[in-house]
């Protein structure tokens, strides 16, 4: 009866530990809405400016295939945090759509990325990627 009892404890405990894990949230596309970096503007752009003053001006590509993703989210998490208050004078703007439904905004000029509300030192890798 005592081995009854702690199989049906534990059994109740593994089910529980099975129906408590999330679904991971992944990016399934990234939206880019890229302008040349070398685009010389007499005021900063924003990131919330970006759409009204490029907004004829950009080229757009969706990444749907699954290593560009992965290759795009490595180099976003690999960037080195810098906290010098710069704002990137926007040049790229990505929209990664995850399959929870929500979307992630990052904005991104040669020299700075701002994402989930951090600066980073934008990567050479980073730049020529979503150019």
């Amino acid at each position: 009866m005592k081995i009854a009892h702690v199989l049906l404890l534990a059994g109740t405990a593994l089910l529980a530990a099975c129906e408590g894990k999330k679904q991971i949230d992944e990016v399934k596309s990234a939206t880019v809405e890229a302008i040349s970096y070398q685009t010389e503007t007499a005021f900063n752009i924003t990131c919330d400016r970006f759409d009204t003053y490029y907004q004829d001006k950009w080229k757009t590509r969706t990444i749907t295939e699954k290593a560009q993703l992965d290759n795009l989210t490595g180099l976003l998490y690999a960037l080195k945090r810098i906290d010098n208050g710069y704002e990137p004078n926007v040049r790229v703007k990505l929209l990664l759509n995850y399959t929870s439904g929500k979307t992630d905004t990052v904005c991104l000029d040669d020299k700075v990325t701002r994402f989930k509300g951090g600066s980073y030192e934008t990567s050479v890798e980073l730049a020529n990627m979503v150019q």
